[in-house]
């Protein structure tokens, strides 16, 4: 049983003769057709897309529950397949990763997740690589078949799908090709064929053999193949001494470095990096914390959002997200700040209560402590509880927040032993 097999055998499928062609309101074309221009074997681009992509592939999605405004997490197996396991042959990291790069490249990234088809529970989450993807049409209802290169095909209602695209224009459904990345990958082709010719021809090139006088050009050839024949084969210059007379000038080349027009690598360079959103300090690892943060916040966090999105309306019934259940994808934005913005962000929250020991210690790069102890939040005396705000600013009280002691009740007048005026007289 092939991969095909394990993941849709199973599934009824219906004859391909029941479907009609999806129509969009923009184009007679329902199809996705993965990019041609073959851009994942131009190293640049493949540098580009992997800076993306192994940044976002260490994403962790939860599935929580939202509650007047709160995030209550929820501890389920769900969160066990997105965070480590999504299908029995990939890892989280892997898995995210060629949805991360089938994001970029092709503009459109589809998962399919697999449901037990008795209990209804959700077993794995499948990238899919299809290499010809159609819309059709039946009942009412929009499907989308996939065609694979080995002459496989398959077809599902598109409700059923996980996707996630980008350049959303000219097409309804999908997003749009990477056509305008095609002049440059022509150029970059053409310039990578034309410098490996080049280097080929200066590790031929031995020497220079300048002969005096004007000569033509078949005796240049001629002279030229003589002197080869004299001095520069073995058999014939055992010595390995080179010797000319005033009718020659040879100059041996021993530099093999082979030039590079640094302005037009710099063009195709900058060119694929700008139209991928990244740049070379990115793609080196060499970012400054201004530059992590600004790549998170143009490039990684709309994707982000886009997946959230995706998996909560795919994995979730309208009546389980109108109870609050939705999956966040992000990652901890803190690990791109420099160490003293880490410490001065750690002291703030953990002074207003907002943060756990093992909250503190997880960002600042330190393992968690655990248990009770972990879990325990830390906050300075000097924050005042909001509540007793107007008492400490109007003086009202002294920051005592039991109730006052109840006094005795005033004590019952003694009886006098006589009445005062009776005894003046």
């Amino acid at each position: 049983m092939g991969l095909f097999s394990k993941i849709f055998g199973k599934r009824p499928v219906k004859s391909p003769g029941s479907f009609t062609e999806y129509r969009l309101l923009n184009s007679y074309d329902s199809s996705f057709t993965a990019f041609s221009g073959d851009a994942w074997s131009d190293d640049k681009v493949r540098a580009a897309v992997d800076s993306f992509a192994r940044r976002a592939a260490v994403v962790q999605p939860r599935h929580i529950r939202r509650n007047d405004g709160a995030e209550i997490p929820v501890s389920d197996k769900l969160n066990r397949l997105l965070q480590f396991e999504p299908n029995p042959y990939s890892t989280a990291y892997k898995f995210y990763y060629r949805l991360a790069a089938n994001y970029k490249i092709f503009n459109g990234a589809f998962v399919y997740p697999y449901w037990d088809q008795i209990t209804g529970e959700l077993r794995a989450l499948y990238n899919i690589n299809a290499s010809d993807v159609r819309l059709k049409e039946y009942a009412g209802e929009m499907f989308v078949q996939f065609s694979f290169t080995n002459g496989n095909q398959y077809t599902f209602p598109y409700s059923e799908l996980i996707y996630v695209g980008g350049h959303f224009l000219d097409n309804d459904i999908f997003g749009s090709n990477n056509a305008p990345l095609v002049p440059v990958l022509q150029t970059a082709k053409t310039f990578n064929q034309s410098m490996s010719k080049f280097a080929e021809l200066v590790a031929v090139i031995r020497g220079i053999l300048k002969v005096q006088g004007g000569v033509k050009n078949e005796d240049l050839t001629k002279r030229r193949d003589e002197f080869v024949r004299d001095n520069l084969r073995l058999e014939n210059n055992g010595a390995g001494i080179v010797v000319t007379d005033n009718k020659y000038d040879y100059t041996p080349l021993t530099d093999k470095t082979t030039p590079i027009p640094d302005k037009q690598l710099e063009y195709i360079k900058n060119s694929i990096f700008d139209y991928f959103g990244t740049n070379e300090d990115i793609v080196q690892n060499k970012e400054t914390p201004e530059q992590a943060s600004a790549f998170y916040e143009g490039e990684l966090k709309p994707f982000f959002v886009q997946l959230s999105q995706a998996l909560t309306n795919c994995l979730f019934t309208k009546t389980e997200r109108g109870y609050g259940n939705e999956v966040v994808a992000d990652i901890n934005t803190l690990q791109y700040a420099k160490i003293a913005d880490k410490l001065q962000a750690v002291k703030y929250l953990s002074d207003i209560g907002a943060l756990s020991l093992d909250q503190a210690l997880t960002t600042l790069g330190f393992p968690p402590i655990g248990g009770d102890e972990g879990r325990r939040r830390v906050q300075t005396l000097n924050v005042v509880n909001a509540d007793k705000a107007d008492e400490y600013q109007l003086g009202e009280g002294d920051g005592n927040t039991d109730p006052p002691p109840k006094k005795d009740p005033d004590p019952e007048p003694a009886e006098s032993e006589g009445d005062p005026e009776e005894g003046e007289g």
